[in-house]
């Protein structure tokens, strides 16, 4: 317990130091081209870049880390609210996140029951919305948002209001290579089919529109449904030049594989379930209204599952929980799991 102790602590005096160091940068970077931004260690926001005010963010968390820190620094200077919306952590975690958010002067919602990714978007994207916000920038519990992604991002609704509303503004989202190798960045803005939520920022009207974010998927494919049924009702998902978020799935290792260098998510047999239960589930609702997206994606499934078989750790159980979860996304059974077998491995 001593030695777990002593190395979380270590974790958070780096996240510590960091964060300050982060918002020093971010400072340096945006105040010469804007207003001052003033998010120091007291995390109180009195002033934020221009065309950023009517942005809210919510970020989910879930038994956060150390990286929590981080987070908050990256995306407190660049919007006018932060609201933390916990999923029911361990009693531990809460508190820890309960001081960090009361330091940084951040609005924090503790759920006693596991709502779900989507259950935590509708909870906050309410509250932005009863408080005057247009917009929500979505974060994960660890990841960084880099400087200036949300005036990027708001360039976007520039460039696209007078053609066709966004209903979802986007980064491109370069997945962790460990080898450096990295995709080209597009020089024009894309209409693109759906993206993940991440760095991702939502018109409340939209959110609105639409019904929110469908809470029967739980966690996996919320947002690819929350893009398809904006796009459904006319509203485009827009990826924006300029705007990069570093994203990694999992705990990514990349293998060789012959010439290539293939990488693995190593998800737990639990995530494996919800991705794979998910997946049919929304190729069931949406194959005909975008039958190429939809075959793209059955063979990214494929190539993963192969992956878990040449690769993977624990095969057989993530393996079971990919195929049970095939079976219930055919049997239409959605929502949080009661399949405890496998859950209790996570």
């Amino acid at each position: 317990m001593g030695g777990r102790l002593t190395i979380h602590g270590v974790a958070s005096a780096v996240c510590f130091v960091a964060a300050r160091y982060f918002v020093k940068e971010t400072q340096y970077a945006i105040g010469g081209h804007s207003e001052p931004v003033r998010a120091g260690v007291s995390g109180s926001q009195e002033t934020v870049a221009p065309g950023t005010r009517s942005v809210a963010a919510c970020i989910v968390s879930y038994n956060p880390g150390p990286e929590a820190r981080l987070t908050l620094y990256s995306v407190l200077p660049q919007v006018s609210k932060v609201f933390v919306i916990d999923n029911a952590s361990t009693r531990q975690s809460e508190m820890a996140l309960s001081d960090l958010c009361a330091e940084l002067s951040v609005a924090l919602t503790v759920n006693n029951e596991n709502t779900g990714v989507a259950g935590a978007f509708n909870q906050a994207a309410s509250m932005a919305i009863s408080q005057g916000y247009e917009w929500m920038l979505l974060m994960d519990q660890d990841t960084v948002a880099p400087v200036g992604l949300v005036q990027r991002l708001m360039r976007g609704v520039d460039r696209w209001g007078g053609i066709r509303l966004p209903a979802v503004l986007c980064p491109l989202s370069l997945e962790s290579d460990p080898s450096g190798h990295q995709s080209a960045v597009p020089d024009a803005d894309t209409a693109v089919g759906a993206c993940m939520s991440a760095g991702s920022m939502v018109r409340l009207a939209a959110w609105k529109a639409v019904g929110g974010y469908d809470e029967s998927f739980f966690v996996d494919y919320v947002d690819h449904d929350f893009c398809f049924r904006c796009r459904q009702h006319g509203w485009e998902v827009v990826q924006v030049c300029g705007a990069v978020m570093v994203h990694s799935p999992g705990s990514p290792i990349r293998h060789r594989f012959l010439w290539k260098r293939p990488a693995t998510s190593n998800r737990s047999a639990l995530r494996g379930y919800y991705m794979a239960r998910n997946r049919i589930l929304f190729y069931r609702k949406y194959w005909r209204f975008d039958t190429r997206w939809v075959l793209r994606d059955v063979c990214n499934a494929v190539k993963e599952v192969v992956l878990v078989v040449l690769f993977e750790s624990s095969k057989r159980e993530k393996l079971n929980a990919i195929g049970v979860g095939v079976l219930d996304g055919c049997r239409g059974l959605s929502g949080k799991t009661q399949r405890q077998w496998f859950v209790s491995k996570r």
